[in-house]
């Protein structure tokens, strides 16, 4: 008798898990031609960083009482810094407001899912030496060609995928249509286009600075597939080689969960994965203007010409060994 009274609650509770399951997904905002509605302004400012800190290494989330402190933690350094000598008028301007929606993710001390232990895999032995050969390599930039795509205000990291969360200006706007879907990033308001339609990258020589994405749906996720970014950004010290894999998940009318997969064997020991919620924002999307009144490169080249003439003068060359000018990899 008490198998068969099991038997038959265990018959009753499918049903209604299933009718659970089918309420939630009723309630995700659909298109008119049927996906998750995934258009509008989406909110990523994230506190929770990429790696697991060392000092939460067998902790996956904190509670409520320890998140509070981490993020007051990370509100007093800004603070600190501007005690220092650090307080410029870009702090006060965006920094301030910025940090009051400044919070964790869930509580979770890692964005990385897998590997279990939140941090990014090894680098191959390979991708080592390729990378120490580059840094010894480079020297003292010799034109605005030699500074990186960020400082050229070319293209921002977070209009590259994998889309990796900021303190400031971390909105993106999402436009859909049967075929295509849209992502602008606010900074450095840049638009990847992302066709549907399973056409194939483009030409393996073509590597556009945002790469080469086409996307699918899978059930209600939009899964967008991307290569062929240009060589000159790197990701955690991706090779061009890297392949990245983001999914696109509607999981209620205010948040959309963002998860992306990275695969490059020439870079890293094993792929690796990390997720993380956005929130539905009224926004609105602002013009970062990079480019607009961007003399600080035009300062930085003519301070390390000026070095030159002056080490020329003096038929010295330790400035140049010294010089904070030099370049660094990307």
């Amino acid at each position: 008798m008490r198998k068969n009274r099991s038997l038959t609650a265990a018959t009753l509770l499918v049903p209604m898990l299933w009718c659970g399951d089918a309420q939630a997904q009723s309630d995700i905002p659909r298109t008119a031609f049927g996906t998750p509605d995934l258009n509008g302004i989406w909110d990523y400012h994230h506190l929770t960083p990429l790696q697991r800190p060392r000092e939460f290494s067998d902790k996956a989330t904190l509670s409520p009482e320890e998140a509070a402190v981490y993020e007051s933690n990370a509100f007093n350094r800004v603070r600190d810094q501007r005690a220092r000598g650090a307080n410029f008028v870009g702090v006060d301007l965006w920094h301030e407001e910025a940090l009051a929606e400044w919070k964790m993710d869930n509580n979770r001390t890692a964005l990385i899912t897998d590997p279990v232990d939140g941090r990014v895999p090894a680098l191959t032995e390979s991708r080592r030496t390729e990378l120490s050969a580059v840094t010894r390599f480079r020297g003292r930039p010799r034109s605005a060609e030699d500074r990186s795509l960020g400082e050229r205000c070319l293209i921002a990291p977070q209009s590259v995928p994998p889309i990796m969360t900021l303190i400031e200006n971390a909105m993106l706007q999402i436009f859909q249509t049967p075929d295509h879907v849209v992502i602008l990033t606010e900074r450095m308001h840049d638009s990847r286009i992302v066709p549907l339609d399973r056409r194939p990258a483009l030409p393996s020589q073509i590597t556009p600075y945002m790469g080469s994405s086409t996307g699918h749906w899978e059930g209600d996720t939009l899964v967008v597939e991307t290569s062929q970014i240009d060589a000159r950004y790197s990701f955690q010290r991706s090779s061009e080689e890297m392949h990245v894999v983001e999914r696109f998940t509607r999981i209620s009318r205010d948040a959309l969960h963002y998860e992306f997969t990275i695969n490059d064997s020439r870079s890293f020991t094993q792929p690796w994965t990390a997720s993380y919620d956005l929130q539905r924002s009224d926004g609105p999307i602002i013009e970062y203007a990079c480019h607009e009144g961007n003399y600080g490169l035009t300062n930085i080249l003519a301070g390390a010409r000026a070095e030159e003439a002056r080490e020329a003068e003096s038929g010295g060359e330790e400035a140049s060994e010294s010089s904070p000018n030099r370049s660094s990899p990307q």
